[in-house]
Formats: structure tokens, sequence, C-alpha cells
């Protein structure tokens, strides 16, 4: 049988979206493949024809990949946040520190701006940061235009407005748009799976579900200084070349907490490290 080569653009349950020169095909797995979930939404992937049906037989090498939300081969990670519901900026570092393991840039996406602005200064040397209004269209084409020609991931908690950027950009109800729940100040989950849309301009967007809790990804402690730039730049000042910035004796990072570095960021990097160590720990206990 001829095999052809795809692109998964949406999983459910076990059935696969695979887009190719036929267009989107709905494809099922090989048993082997099926069994060991190794088949994720922006895989490439070999599909023969069998009988009636078509077939994944393989997946190519990724260049990268992501957990939560389970999507390969992402350029940029649009980590969605808005004044409500209140942002969890934990979150937000632990999503950052993720995509830069993954070799994937994160951007961050003030949504909602017609309800409220948010200083985000502490991100200024992090990650590039946009600010819009999909209810309105307002910041929408520069978003657009920075992500055309990329495979995007948009990924935060949920009722950020995810789904309505995608729309927004798209220019199309392409995806189903929740509501936020008026007495607990949380949103539905609207988007119930993955799925990979195709925009005529080469871009594709990962439109996930919402989720308020995540894992940093398998580290040492010690490395995860690598992944705040913002406090790394001072560490040639410090006393001690492997400095964790933690509990060091003159630290020049903790020197500059409050003045060129935010005092939440350091928190959050301190929490995160703790995360790290204590995951070490029951590991080997």
């Amino acid at each position: 049988m001829k095999s052809f080569e795809g692109r998964v653009v949406k999983a459910v349950a076990s059935r696969f979206g695979v887009e190719c020169e036929k267009g989107v095909l709905t494809c099922f797995a090989r048993k082997r493949l099926k069994l060991d979930g190794s088949i994720c939404v922006g895989d490439r992937v070999k599909v023969t024809k069998d009988g009636d049906s078509f077939c994944i037989d393989g997946v190519l090498p990724r260049k990268n990949f992501l957990v939560r939300p389970y999507v390969s081969n992402i350029d940029v990670c649009l980590i969605v946040i808005a004044c409500e519901p209140a942002p969890d900026l934990l979150l937000v570092d632990k999503e950052i520190v993720n995509c830069l393991s993954r070799q994937i840039e994160p951007v961050i996406v003030l949504n909602k701006t017609d309800i409220a602005d948010m200083d985000l200064s502490e991100y200024d040397k992090v990650a590039k940061i946009f600010k819009c209004s999909a209810a309105q269209q307002e910041g929408i084409a520069a978003l657009a235009e920075y992500i055309e020609g990329k495979t995007a991931c948009l990924a935060g908690q949920s009722a950020v407005g995810k789904s309505s950027i995608v729309n927004a950009i798209a220019d199309s109800q392409l995806m189903q748009v929740g509501e936020l729940a008026k007495k607990i100040k949380r949103g539905k989950h609207t988007t119930r799976h993955v799925e990979l849309i195709s925009l005529p301009n080469g871009t594709y967007i990962a439109d996930t579900c919402g989720f308020s809790m995540l894992d940093c990804v398998e580290m040492e402690p010690a490395e995860l200084r690598l992944y705040f730039d913002d406090l790394e730049e001072f560490r040639p000042q410090c006393r001690f070349n492997m400095c964790t910035h933690t509990d060091e004796p003159d630290c020049a990072v903790r020197a500059h907490v409050g003045k060129e570095i935010g005092a939440g960021r350091y928190e959050r990097y301190v929490a995160l490290y703790n995360e790290l160590v204590k995951r070490k720990q029951t590991k080997f206990d």
C-alpha cells in the first residue's frame, strides 16, 4: 500500500483528523500507536489507506512537544491571561519555563483590555507581550501578524478568551465561545479537545482546553535559574558561580529584588525552585 504524509490537526478519542494534499482525512491509528498514546495534535505522520479507511502507521520525529496542552511541533505558545478571571502568574511562569525548556517561544497575551489593563512590566525582559481585546478587535491585527506562518498554541486558564482570540484572528466563528460563570468568576470549559486550525496565510493555531494547574517540566532544581533570564543576568555578580539565588550568601539577584527584578517574579521563582526540590526528595524517598 502506498503511504503519504500529513499533519494531525485534530484528535478526538481514537480518531484523528490528518491534513494532507487530499484535504483533512479521518484516520485511525495502528494498534501499537493507539495503545501507547504516542500521537498528538501537531504531529507529522505517515498514513496508508486500508480498504475504505485511512490508518496512521508512524509518527515522524518531533522538534518539540508540550505535555499539557498535549501538542507538538509548536513555534510559539500564546499564554493568555486577563483581568477576569484573576490571573495566576505562578501558572504563567511555569508555562514560560516549560516553553523555554522545549525551545518554544513564549508570548504573553493580555486579553480583555476593554475591561481593564494590567501592569506586566516585570515580564518586559522575559517574553514578548501583546495587549488586546478580542471582543473589540483591538490589538488582534498585530498579534496575527506576529504569528503569521507559524504554528501557535494558545494556553491558559479557562474563560480568559482563548477561543475568542482564535475567532478574532481567523475572522470567523470557528470555535465555540463560552461565558464566564458570574457567581464564581470561573469559566466553563468550552474547548474539550485540542484542534490545530489551518489559516490561508500558512498560520496554524492550536486552541486547547483551559487549565488552572500545571507542573514544571522534569528538571534538576539548579537548572531552573537557566530559564529565568531576567534573574540570570545578575548571576556574574554573585559570590558563587552556581548560585541558585535562594539562600546563598552575597547573592546579587536577591540584592536587585524590588529594583530591576520584580518582587513577585522572584517570589514565584523561589516557589518553583522549592517545588522542584520537594518533587526530587519525594521521588527518592
